[in-house]
């Protein structure tokens, strides 16, 4: 193709590229001089925690292209809009329960609005008032336990004043959406100092700030270098495609590797699994850390609901006789599971945790638990359901798992 024809093509595409423009204009033309649209008919009010929904009619006039709301919050104005077509609108973020007033237009095609419709809202107890919460000691620093059953995005915000003239700074901050919790902030001395939280919104609304003086409990890293296989019969522990998948990958330190460095079980084998780690010495326990297989975040074949045994004296034929429950657990998703407990959205904090950071758990005292504490030289860790089978009557599967940590005290 010669150069004049090239030349040609291209203003005949520019010329037709002009065209269509120009007729576009012209179907989006809007009469600056139509007058505004008709109110809106409001047909109910919902309050809702800390906000409302505004059910409303809207005016059959041919200059309607939407309705918005306009409210204050925080001291700042603020508008929520909406197409034609949608009856309601929602807002949202009041850190209160107080009585106010928003304003509701019809907005025109050439942004001429309505008179405005008054209407009174009245806030529910917005969920950062509403969501509990409650400070404690923990092992090696202080837990945060919370319930959020709005299950609204939350943010805990943990201070500490260690200069007891109430200079408080920030230690951490959770972010969640679970509906209960519990998190821990570690690596704390075994004495007392002066702790404070709070609860805040996306908006900025914060409850009430509370205050407590607490003494973290003393705990000791259990070391993994004298820590073996027991490979006692019924355990599931035979390397699976070779030895990068071996069982001793739960004790290398070494996280965040997909297909080394971790463990992962034969895909032949019923569920529940578990398998008995010999320490090396006489220990009693108080916490522990669990870590999943990166790329497996709350998925496939990595424990969901687990449970940790102890032993001083573990039978040879692999029974659970002289075997003593620990502590039952469920892997903690910091965004919260679904209300049907389904996983949902997993988010950038919840991989954090579980692969990067690793699941944290103290052992607790209960009437299923009596003795969490006592001297045990054998570990035995039993995976009840995966995330592929919770829920689900599959009985066969394999379990995935990066690392194992615990903490407590060495006693001989």
């Amino acid at each position: 193709m010669n150069m004049k024809k090239i030349l040609n093509m291209f203003i005949m595409f520019a010329s037709l590229f002009w065209y269509g423009c120009k007729e576009e204009g012209r179907l989006d033309h809007v009469d600056g001089q139509a007058p505004a649209p008709a109110p809106v008919t409001v047909t109910e009010v919902i309050n809702t925690h800390g906000g409302a929904l505004i059910r409303y009619k809207v005016p059959n006039d041919k200059n309607l292209a939407g309705v918005k709301v306009v409210y204050e919050r925080g001291g700042e104005m603020c508008e929520t809009k909406a197409s034609l077509y949608v009856d309601s609108l929602v807002v949202e973020g009041f850190g209160d329960t107080r009585s106010r007033t928003v304003d509701l237009y019809s907005i025109g095609w050439n942004n001429k609005t309505s008179e405005p419709v008054s209407i009174s809202i009245t806030p529910l107890t917005p969920p950062v008032m509403s969501a509990a919460k409650e400070i404690e000691a923990a092992f090696g620093g202080v837990g945060i336990s919370f319930s959020n059953h709005s299950r609204a995005n939350l943010a805990l915000v943990l201070l500490a004043d260690t200069t007891e003239m109430d200079m408080w700074h920030p230690l951490q901050i959770f972010y969640t959406k679970a509906d209960t919790g519990i998190f821990y902030r570690r690596g704390m001395e075994a004495k007392e100092q002066k702790f404070a939280m709070y609860v805040r919104d996306r908006w900025n609304n914060k409850s009430d700030t509370l205050i407590r003086y607490l003494t973290p409990l003393m705990e000791e890293l259990l070391p993994k270098d004298g820590w073996v296989n027991q490979k006692l019969p019924g355990d599931t522990w035979e390397y699976v495609e070779g030895p990068q998948y071996a069982i001793e990958g739960v004790w290398d330190d070494i996280t965040g590797k997909r297909n080394s460095n971790m463990f992962a079980s034969k895909h032949d084998a019923p569920i529940p699994q578990h398998f008995t780690i010999s320490l090396g010495y006489t220990a009693s326990v108080n916490r522990m850390k669990v870590y999943q297989r990166p790329g497996d975040e709350y998925s496939g074949s990595s424990p969901r609901t687990f449970e940790l045994w102890g032993s001083d004296d573990p039978p040879a034929n692999g029974s659970w006789d002289n075997w003593y429950l620990l502590g039952k657990f469920e892997a903690f998703k910091p965004s919260g599971y679904e209300e049907d407990g389904s996983v949902g959205t997993i988010t950038q904090e919840d991989k954090d945790y579980c692969v990067v950071d690793g699941m944290d758990y103290d052992l607790v005292a209960s009437d299923e638990v009596p003795e969490p504490y006592m001297p045990v030289t054998h570990l035995r860790f039993r995976t009840t359901a995966t995330f592929s089978t919770y829920g689900t009557d599959v009985e066969i599967g394999n379990f995935t798992l990066s690392e194992l940590t615990f903490w407590g005290q060495i006693i001989k």
